[in-house]
């Protein structure tokens, strides 16, 4: 699987962990640069495990709903949450933000696969993520800037979500919203581009 790949090569190339700093990358790839992916996500293919509503991700991202702080998405049989997050095409993802309550319950410790179908707490528990957020409450409702050369080719993303800001039984959050892009707009006219030199020259 693409997941498999992904880890194998990161084993393979202990070194692809040194990433750019921001400033470094192209401005295409600036913050600015990066829209909001609310109509990229494929809510039908969605998924969350351990969770007391089994009304999906939607109640705390889509429109109208992550906005409201009183809309919680919350662990069931103990303080872990496994949200997987479909796209409709290939997309990079390039920062997230997650709101949570200020009660303790909001997440702290959360791992971040990409093309991890099927993933189980099993898996995730003992996996390597693309990333590994520790997240403090400043960091809470605010948008954070993921390891981007690592979310160049994201079908689905999984939020494994392990711990909370009180260490207690219960994780829950009030939004979640991802910016990026998708592959086909950013990178087709580039592709076509280069392609048409190739036979020019050939």
């Amino acid at each position: 699987s693409l997941c498999s790949r992904a880890a194998m090569s990161k084993m393979l190339a202990p070194d692809a962990e040194a990433a750019p700093a921001p400033e470094q990358k192209p401005a295409a790839y600036g913050k600015a640069a990066m829209t909001d992916l609310l109509e990229e996500i494929d809510w039908g293919s969605c998924e969350v495990l351990n969770a007391v509503s089994k009304d999906g991700i939607g109640r705390v991202a889509k429109q109208g709903m992550r906005d409201q702080a009183e809309l919680l998405l919350q662990s069931d049989a103990d303080e872990q949450l496994l949200i997987t997050v479909a796209f409709k095409s290939t997309t990079k993802v390039h920062s997230l933000q997650i709101d949570g309550p200020d009660d303790g319950r909001a997440p702290k410790g959360v791992k971040l696969f990409v093309n991890c179908k099927a993933l189980g707490f099993d898996d995730a528990e003992s996996r390597p993520a693309e990333q590994e957020l520790e997240l403090s409450l400043e960091q809470l409702g605010s948008r954070i800037e993921l390891r981007f050369v690592k979310f160049q080719s994201v079908q689905t993303l999984s939020l494994f979500i392990h711990s909370n800001q009180d260490d207690g039984d219960v994780s829950a959050l009030s939004g979640l919203r991802l910016w990026g892009a998708p592959v086909a707009t950013t990178n087709m006219s580039e592709f076509k581009r280069v392609a048409g030199e190739k036979g020019e020259g050939e």
